[in-house]
Parts: structure tokens; C-alpha cells; sequence
């Protein structure tokens, strides 16, 4: 596309925002590079705009994007890791929408980054400890906390710590780094409450969309759904509640197969 004499910067940015990695570098060529002190940037198109074609070829060519993914899979041979990439692009999707059935919006694209983003800490442990992720891939815990427990015996950390710890030396904005650390706990959350939960509901109906990632949590049942912090905390009105079921339905039924396209 970037060879193309007809391409469209908004065609390029919505390509690159199927991809949490390059996404990543993208952002942080923008901020580092290019924004320096001022307010960090959050939005892809503006900062595809701020790189230019020739940053983000030269950002294609450097990045080994390619090989990385072919490397885990090579050295994780069980683990699907196009199921990874549904469940972070969905995570993402839904993130946007539930921030839109409230009738708000983020600054940028924080709530679809915070989305996408969310689990790169899985990434690290594939590629930095590959006996624990092993193990890791093999667990079937029964919910997402003893999940982190289990991450937490073996590496003496869990994942989302180590992707909030990776985006921090990134220097990636600071309310994607709050919902990486706090997306399985966002009681936890005091800066950006609201975006954490967002992040944790959205992870959990994409599960239940049946697109769970790689992880081998149960499905979730919308009385799951329900009992998890961030349901009240972003819909506190019964009515809403019932709004957003009805409301998310179309999206959560047509998901797995947009994806499947996608990917």
C-alpha cells in the first residue's frame, strides 16, 4: 500500500492498527522521535501523519514483525497465536464500543489501543521464558486471578506487569500502560479507573463472543459478566445494564467471523 501512488494515509493507519506490535512502534516513533516533550500522541492516524510514509517503511523494514511471529510459533507450537491477535483486535473493538454505548469518548485512540495492547505481556514471557510459558500454556485455571497467581509462582510476576513495565520503557502513554497493569484488576486503577475497566469488560466479551485468545480460561457466562467489578462500575443503572446486552449483541454475534476474515 505504501508503494501504491493512490494509497490514503486513513487506509494505511487503519491497516496498521490491526497490529499490536506495529502499533507499538509506531506510537513510540511518534513520541519519541517526533512529539518529544509535548503531549504524547494516542491517535494512529496522527501519528502515521507525523512519521510519514518514508518513517513508517523505514519502521516496517526495521521491525521484525515477521519473524518474531514465526519465531513463537516455531518455539510454541501449541500455542495458536493468530487466536492471540483475534482476541486483542476484538478486545480492541469492543473496548471502542462500550466507551460509545456510554456515550463517551477517548482521547485519541486510547480505548482501542488499551484494547489491543492489553495482553503483549504474554508475548514477553513467550519470547523471554520459554520453560514457565510452557507451563503457562499447558495450566487450565479456573478464572483470570488464578491464572496471575499461576504466572506469579513461576516468574514471581504476572503478565500484565510485565507488559506495563515494557509499554513504561517504551514510553508509551500512560493510560495504556495503567490498563495493561490493572486490565485484571482495574479496582486497583486509580489514575484512569474507567479505561482499565473498559479494558477488562471487553477482554472478558470476547471470551464469551468465543474468541478467548490463547489463554485456557472457561467461557464466560453473561452472569460472569455481571459479577465482574468493571460491569457496575461503567453501567451502575439496571437499565443500562440491560441496554448494553441488547445493545452489544449485533457486534458480539458478528465478531468471531469479521475476524476470521481479518486474520
Amino acid at each position: 500500500m505504501l508503494e501504491s501512488d493512490h494509497a490514503y494515509l486513513s487506509q494505511v493507519a487503519e491497516l496498521i492498527s490491526r497490529d499490536p506490535p506495529l502499533t507499538s512502534r509506531l506510537l513510540r516513533l511518534a513520541n519519541t522521535l517526533i512529539y518529544n516533550d509535548s503531549e504524547a500522541c494516542v491517535d494512529i492516524e496522527e501519528a502515521a501523519l507525523a512519521a510519514g510514509f518514508d518513517k513508517i517503511n523505514q519502521l516496517l523494514l526495521a521491525a521484525p514483525i515477521i519473524q518474531d511471529l514465526q519465531q513463537l510459533q516455531k518455539e510454541h507450537e501449541h500455542t495458536n497465536w493468530t487466536e492471540f491477535w483475534q482476541h486483542s483486535i476484538a478486545t480492541a473493538i469492543l473496548s471502542r464500543e462500550i466507551f460509545s454505548q456510554r456515550g463517551e469518548t477517548c482521547r485519541g485512540d486510547l480505548d482501542y489501543l488499551a484494547g489491543l495492547i492489553h495482553n503483549i505481556g504474554k508475548i514477553i514471557i513467550a519470547l523471554t521464558f520459554n520453560e514457565e510459558f510452557e507451563k503457562i500454556a499447558q495450566n487450565h485455571p479456573e478464572d483470570e486471578d488464578e491464572e496471575i497467581e499461576y504466572e506469579k509462582a513461576l516468574l514471581g510476576l504476572d503478565h500484565a506487569q510485565l507488559g506495563a513495565y515494557y509499554l513504561y520503557i517504551n514510553e508509551l502513554p500512560e493510560e495504556i500502560i495503567d490498563a495493561t497493569q490493572f486490565h485484571i484488576n482495574p479496582w486497583a486503577s486509580t489514575q484512569y479507573p474507567e479505561l482499565t475497566a473498559t479494558t477488562q469488560l471487553a477482554s472478558n466479551l470476547a471470551r464469551f463472543a468465543g474468541i478467548p485468545g490463547i489463554e485456557n480460561l472457561p467461557t464466560p457466562t453473561w452472569e460472569n459478566i455481571e459479577q465482574l467489578a468493571s460491569w457496575p462500575k461503567l453501567f451502575p443503572e439496571e437499565n443500562d445494564q440491560h441496554h448494553i446486552r441488547e445493545a452489544l449483541r449485533p457486534t458480539l454475534e458478528s465478531l468471531p467471523f469479521f475476524l476470521q476474515t481479518m486474520i
